[in-house]
């Protein structure tokens, strides 16, 4: 269907669907795309006249100019749309500038780090638009994702940062350059202090391999509504030390209250409130969101198979916090305990001599008889002769990326 697009309006679009621009110049989470292929950025020349929207997604196109698009979806009713302003709300535009401001105020110290944080309320959104906005100004940055259970450049259960090359709209636009295993979609217990360490660590080798970074935007879960949930983040934040937090505040949340007076003690961090609620906001609900989580499983499982590794001099571990030195180490699992717990179908890191992870894969069970392990992986045979250590996760998974249940060691 051909729909024409008023300058000013936007269209709210639910997936799945697919859309075409033919004519003038829409906007989606601050990137511009423009039919007539004239440079509309500060080194980027907006070429991508379609867009596929997923199932459990919604992207907001804004007219910045009379516009006609070409839209096939199967529920027109259902999935489009049409409302007489700029879904984007003005707090998030006046924080954009700000953040801008800025960035070019302490340019002599880059990269800013910008951690958004609050329930489900956009945090991705905002972290897309602020990406695709400082990227139109010319300036050059890395996405950290620390969402476990909703991960959008790689699998759940790991944390991921990539380099922000171009406008980002999904999780196919952003790529992971280093990764971090968790083993699990929830920071539970030390979990917590494992994942604020590994994020650190994660910053740490961005900047070293990106040192001219102008910022990091550092995306975080939900996980707020409860006295561990505020020790989680006041720690997070600790030990991530971001420059500028950006908060979506709720007068009815008193932890997160208690959270952002933390930040607001510490002097050399600024704190932006959003406190207005976007009311064209599409709130996943747990069903969109498994639907997700089990959709990115099943991408990467797609191209996994059975192999056979020797046990040789291979150590498998656990990642654990030291309290008293405030750092993650690993503790050496004994494989006869292991093998009598459920450990079939567990996620797995496979590391090399230094911890760092050479690939994922599932463990399907340990021979200790004729000294080898099982695993569903898509491993190449250079990678293998690499395998150091396997470190274990608590999420067991079925082949085709389906929740089969926990590992507790």
């Amino acid at each position: 269907m051909i729909k024409e697009l008023k300058k000013g309006n936007t269209l709210i679009v639910r997936g799945p669907t697919r859309l075409s621009l033919l004519e003038g110049q829409v906007e989606v989470f601050g990137k511009l795309i423009t039919s007539n292929q004239v440079e509309t950025t500060k080194g980027e020349d907006s070429k991508d006249l379609e867009l596929i929207i997923p199932s459990a997604n919604q992207y907001p196109v804004y007219a910045l100019e009379d516009s006609k698009l070409d839209i096939y979806t199967n529920n027109p009713e259902e999935n489009l749309k049409l409302i007489e302003e700029n879904s984007i709300p003005k707090e998030w535009i006046e924080i954009k500038d700000e953040i801008l401001k800025y960035i070019e105020k302490y340019k002599e110290n880059h990269p800013i780090k910008i951690m958004v944080l609050g329930l489900s309320h956009g945090k991705t959104t905002l972290i897309k638009y602020l990406a695709n906005n400082l990227k139109r100004e010319g300036l050059n940055g890395g996405y950290l994702d620390s969402d476990l259970g909703q991960q959008i450049m790689y699998i759940p259960t790991t944390i991921n940062i990539g380099s922000i090359g171009s406008s980002i709209i999904s999780g196919e636009d952003i790529k992971p350059e280093f990764t971090k295993f968790i083993g699990a979609t929830y920071p539970k217990e030390n979990l917590k202090f494992i994942v604020s360490h590994a994020t650190k660590n994660l910053i740490k080798d961005f900047i070293e391999k990106y040192q001219e970074s102008n910022f990091i935007l550092i995306d975080t879960d939900g996980w707020i509504k409860s006295e561990a949930g505020v020790i989680y983040k006041t720690f997070f934040i600790k030990t991530v030390d971001p420059d500028i937090v950006i908060a979506f505040h709720d007068d009815d949340i008193e932890e997160l209250k208690l959270i952002e007076k933390k930040v607001k003690s510490e002097k050399q961090k600024e704190l932006f409130l959003i406190k207005k609620e976007n009311e064209y906001y599409y709130d996943k609900d747990k069903e969109d969101r498994r639907f997700l989580r089990q959709s990115r499983f099943s991408k990467v499982l797609a191209d996994f198979q059975k192999i056979t590794i020797p046990l040789d001099d291979i150590k498998f571990v656990k990642n654990e916090y030291d309290k008293e030195k405030n750092k993650i180490i690993e503790r050496e699992i004994d494989l006869e305990n292991l093998i009598t717990l459920p450990y079939h179908y567990v996620l797995i890191s496979l590391l090399d001599e230094n911890s760092k992870m050479i690939n994922i894969g599932l463990l399907f069970s340990i021979d200790l008889e004729k000294e080898y392990f099982l695993i569903f992986s898509d491993l190449k045979y250079t990678e293998q002769l690499e395998i150091k250590k396997v470190l274990i996760g608590s999420l067991r998974l079925s082949t085709k990326g389906n929740h089969q249940g926990y590992l507790y060691l």
